[in-house]
């Protein structure tokens, strides 16, 4: 008996040790063992059709393929199945894509990509920065610059009827050149419609203010201005009164119209700001003392002049509007409203339940 009690360890012991030499010995199996399951690919195969599109755009722009090679980068930037391409390639592809439009003859879409893609020059090797830098400058000469403002700033802007996408202080759009319209619209305001003519090489400015839409008038309000009733001859003094109200009506439009003017300056120191960063990047903090940027650094002067004018047109409305205001309010003191009209008049009073005979009631006001 204890024979067999000490065999079976021993056969357990045995069969142990040969299973771990036969697993030792079957090649990778240890690395099988331990593999972990995030070991996996984790490109997926969205991101690899991303990444063959843009070899495919790489290789055929080297051979001079442009058509095929601005197919493959936008395929590539317009891949939407997958984890979204890193900023930097975005802004890799979209330069390259943008050279090839210049190729093609596409100005206005070489101009638009290349613009994106040197936003983020940051994440660019300087000899693709200088690349597209060049690229970009050919193709502005050859379609018009729009550099669209509103107020509020939250409106949308629409440009020929196509929306520009999300708000931002300052809209800056290639257009081919010609006539264009734009349109700024936003809930409780009335649109704001501007048209301007684009000119090959040069850029433009449109700033869109946006008025508070007037509320519909009450149905007895509107039937009391069709059906008016009989005209009240004027009263001594009734002339003061209505002086009074016309100053203060103009007074209170000349401050909406100053709050206007000052908007504006607002909204057209943001264009400032904005083109004076575009010069920097492009040319230094010394840009306008050279050739190089005469025709942008004379816009930008042109800019800050409308600036300053428009600025000092809402200091003055506003401050004739104030003196205006004050001038009528203290009028109250030293040309009083013309007491009421002394008024009489008579009512037939006709036999009722009460027993009251029929006749006449007088009724005066004074």
């Amino acid at each position: 008996m204890s024979r067999r009690r000490r065999s079976v360890p021993l056969a357990l012991s045995a069969a142990f040790a040969l299973s771990s030499v036969a697993a030792s010995a079957e090649p990778g199996a240890s690395d099988r063992v331990r593999a972990p399951a995030s070991a996996a690919p984790t490109t997926s195969a969205a991101d690899a059709v991303a990444r063959d599109a843009i070899r495919r755009g790489d290789e055929a722009r080297r051979a001079g393929r442009w058509g095929e090679a601005a197919l493959a980068y936008r395929a590539a930037l317009e891949e939407r199945r997958g984890p979204p391409l890193s900023l930097a390639t975005r802004a890799e592809v979209a330069g390259e894509l943008g050279l090839c439009e210049l190729a093609l003859g596409a100005h206005r879409d070489a101009a638009e990509h290349l613009r994106f893609s040197l936003e983020h020059r940051s994440a660019l090797p300087v000899e693709q920065q200088r690349r597209f830098e060049a690229g970009q400058v050919q193709a502005e000469r050859e379609v018009g610059t729009l550099f669209l403002a509103v107020s509020p700033r939250d409106a949308e802007v629409l440009l020929d009827g196509r929306s520009l996408g999300a708000p931002r202080p300052v809209h800056v759009v290639f257009v081919e050149p010609g006539p264009h319209t734009v349109r700024a619209r936003l809930a409780g305001y009335a649109d704001a419609v501007a048209g301007i003519e684009a000119v090959r090489g040069a850029s433009s400015s449109v700033t869109l203010a946006l008025a508070v839409r007037a509320p519909v008038p009450a149905p007895s309000a509107r039937a009391n201005a069709l059906h008016p009733g009989p005209a009240q001859p004027a009263a001594p003094g009734d002339t003061a009164d209505v002086l009074r109200r016309i100053a203060l009506g103009t007074a209170a439009a000349g401050a909406v119209l100053g709050a206007g003017f000052w908007v504006a300056a607002e909204v057209l120191d943001g264009v400032v700001d904005e083109r004076a960063r575009e010069i920097r990047e492009r040319g230094g903090h010394g840009a306008c003392n050279g050739a190089g940027f005469s025709g942008a650094c004379k816009h930008q002067e042109a800019l800050i002049a409308r600036r300053d004018g428009v600025g000092a047109a809402a200091v003055a409305v506003l401050v004739a509007s104030g003196a205006l205001g004050a001038l009528s309010v203290s009028s109250y003191w030293w040309a009083p409203a013309a007491p009421p009209r002394a008024t009489a008049g008579f009512t037939p009073m006709v036999a009722g339940a009460t027993g009251l005979s029929p006749g006449v009631t007088l009724q005066a006001v004074w």
